[in-house]
């Protein structure tokens, strides 16, 4: 059984715009940057979430190089503060005061237009009035101590803090020119051990997952509906009664065969007006990260089909297969998901159907894909556009301290430490998704929201086919089975409102139910 990692039928040169989105995200956004860096790369106790239409190499790669970059802005400003407090305190004190004058003036500028916050709260106009007040003392100091020479010392001192600011601004835009071209978005060369873990996790088969919802990385969650259905001998014209089967059938795993096949075949179609591209159809096995410690070989092993296998002969409560299909589109930047699940037990077969649709990035991200935003007047721009960071310079040292914690919490001895923490009985499951956390709250178009609906309908119309056919193969009574899949095809509901997508909200026949 192939678990295929590249779209079905593409040569797997796919223009992952995802990718380089989030990589432009990571310099642009320096909370995205934190939060993958800490609660991804750091979080050695936890697994990753499963990385669906992008790859989360490159993407951290790039949060680090970003990182560096910043504290060594940061490092240089604190360095050059350090210096001119050294050689001259009073001047060093007056610019200091004048560039918490600036943060403050921004800050209340921002609060005052409404932009954040619902106005200037009284704590912050009095911070900025003891800021004014400072730096009067720091004007009478520096007139007593250094006179007029003291003013060009601190104007010397912003000065340079100005030369870093755009110095950095400049190299940032330089790495998101890279990424305009796509070369950057590679992956390293040389992965370190860390990053090889995280590699492995991302496309591992088992996923170990913290919240309600298992289906960690795939965006919202848009439907659901599901139906188990008594396995009963073909009956003949004469209507005898319900005979069920004394032994099943067949087995699961030929059944889940069928679909792989079907499914996959949508995508390996020669003509490519009927072909569905971008799609992948793997195998996933689900367990909460409460339960995980029964399952510590098949999480070590090298993902193979045996596993998959003994899952669906031998099911268990705590862990669970699904077909998982999705369809990578825009570039990578909108993944729809499905989740197909179907067991043999009390002598029913059941089926369920899950529909998540992965929102495009963030708009701020595809700065690197907008005309005049890359380029050599970018860099020209970047290195003026720089300077707005002035105000914030006095903020230096503290950024520096939330830097070297990021560092010291990258610094561990094991690059995963899961095993250990299984041991102890710990949840191990993953808790954040860098994709989900770079999406927009809804779709960015009128197509992308319909490709959502599109790809799922599509897919579900060849599973139900695929399974009709496969009971009657087997001398399965389909009767039952016809009227459920026709009603699901005729009472699925598609809800646009607001910009989001939402699929059959009906319940559908005895013992059919369809969950949100």
């Amino acid at each position: 059984m192939a678990m295929p990692e590249t779209p079905v039928g593409a040569s797997g040169q796919q223009d992952r715009a995802a990718t380089r989105r989030m990589c432009a995200g990571v310099y642009l956004d320096a909370e995205y940057r934190t939060a993958v860096i800490q609660q991804v790369y750091n979080a050695r106790k936890r697994r990753v979430a499963p990385s669906y239409g992008y790859d989360l190499v490159p993407v951290l790669a790039h949060a680090w190089r970003a990182w560096w970059l910043a504290t060594a802005a940061n490092a240089l400003i604190v360095a050059v503060l350090g210096v001119a407090y050294a050689a001259r305190p009073a001047a060093a004190f007056l610019a200091t005061a004048v560039l918490v004058d600036l943060t403050l003036l921004v800050s209340f500028a921002a609060r005052s237009s409404g932009r954040t916050g619902d106005g200037p709260p009284r704590a912050h106009a009095r911070g900025l009035v003891a800021a004014a007040l400072a730096t009067v003392v720091a004007v009478a100091i520096v007139v007593a101590t250094d006179g007029p020479r003291g003013f060009t010392v601190a104007a010397v001192i912003i000065l340079v803090l100005c030369l870093v600011l755009a110095t950095v601004s400049v190299l940032r835009q330089l790495a998101l020119n890279g990424l305009r071209a796509g070369l950057e978005a590679e992956r390293p060369l040389r992965m370190n051990r860390r990053l090889s873990v995280i590699d492995g996790q991302q496309r591992h088969p088992m996923v170990v997952y913290t919240a309600e919802v298992p289906f960690i990385g795939s965006g919202r969650r848009l439907g659901t509906w599901s139906f188990a259905q008594r396995l009963v001998e073909t009956k003949g014209i004469g209507g005898e009664k319900d005979v069920e089967f004394t032994k099943k059938p067949f087995p699961t795993w030929d059944l889940v065969e069928e679909l792989r096949r079907a499914i996959t075949a949508l995508g390996t179609e020669d003509d490519p007006e009927t072909r569905l591209p971008g799609l992948m159809v793997t195998d996933s096995l689900f367990v909460e990260g409460r339960y995980a410690m029964g399952y510590a070989r098949e999480l070590t092993d090298t993902p193979n089909s045996d596993m998959v296998r003994r899952m669906l002969d031998s099911p268990t409560e705590t862990a669970r297969h699904y077909l998982t299909c999705r369809v990578e589109s825009w570039g990578g930047d909108l993944v729809t998901t499905i989740f197909v699940h179907v067991s043999l037990q009390g002598r029913t077969l059941y089926i369920e159907f899950t529909t998540c649709g992965l929102a495009p990035t963030r708009l701020e991200y595809h700065a690197i894909d907008v005309v005049g935003r890359t380029g050599r007047m970018a860099v020209v721009r970047a290195a003026f556009t720089g300077l707005r960071n002035l105000p914030v310079v006095s903020l230096a040292p503290v950024r520096l301290l939330g830097a070297a914690s990021l560092l010291l919490g990258s610094l561990g001895a094991a690059p995963d430490a899961t095993a250990a923490s299984l041991k102890r009985g710990n949840n191990i499951g993953a808790e954040l998704s860098a994709r989900e956390l770079a999406s927009i709250e809804a779709d960015e178009s009128y197509f992308q929201t319909f490709d959502v609906a599109k790809h799922s309908k599509v897919i579900e119309r060849r599973l139900l086919a695929t399974v009709g056919e496969f009971l009657r193969e087997h001398g399965v009574d389909t009767t039952e089975f016809l009227q459920r899949a026709t009603a699901i095809l005729n009472n699925g509901v598609i809800n646009t409102g607001s910009g989001n997508v939402e699929l059959g909200d009906t319940a559908m026949g005895v013992n059919t139910s369809v969950s949100k």
